[in-house]
């Protein structure tokens, strides 16, 4: 059984002076530490998702420049492909006539040609052929 004595009293005096003694040196250090670190980690937490939504903008951001790159090059391909179809039909074109003319030219040059040869065979043959009647006949032929 307890006996309620001055031993009680000085134990019991002992006692709280024990806790105000550890509250005040061991208890309220720990949980100042102890709130410091989860101050900490909650910013720390709070900084994590604020890069992360920083990062997604980022990538975000980043991958409608390439598709808008992507785009730009599209455009620009078309373009130099229409540019160069455009280019080649006018070379055809350039070529196809100098070819034109120059058939028409040819085909002028040897009318030309053919004209004078026969006017230049017109004239032998009509030699020749006196030729032949004087030698026939023995005598020249008019």
């Amino acid at each position: 059984m307890i006996e309620l004595n001055e031993s009680f009293l000085i134990q019991l005096v002992n006692f709280f002076v024990m806790i105000l003694f550890l509250n005040y040196f061991l208890f309220k250090p720990v949980m100042e530490i102890v709130d410091r670190r989860n101050k900490a980690l909650k910013g720390l937490s709070t900084d994590a998702a604020k890069a992360a939504a920083d990062a997604a903008t980022f990538v975000k951001e980043y991958d409608d420049l390439a598709a808008e790159a992507k785009r730009a090059t599209a455009a620009i391909l078309i373009a130099s492909r229409q540019a160069a179809a455009a280019e080649q039909d006018k070379i055809l074109k350039d070529a196809r006539a100098r070819y034109a003319e120059t058939v028409d030219a040819a085909l002028v040059t040897i009318k030309a040609d053919i004209k004078g040869a026969e006017a230049g065979l017109k004239g032998e043959a009509e030699k020749l052929s006196r030729d032949m009647a004087t030698r026939l006949l023995g005598r020249e032929a008019r």
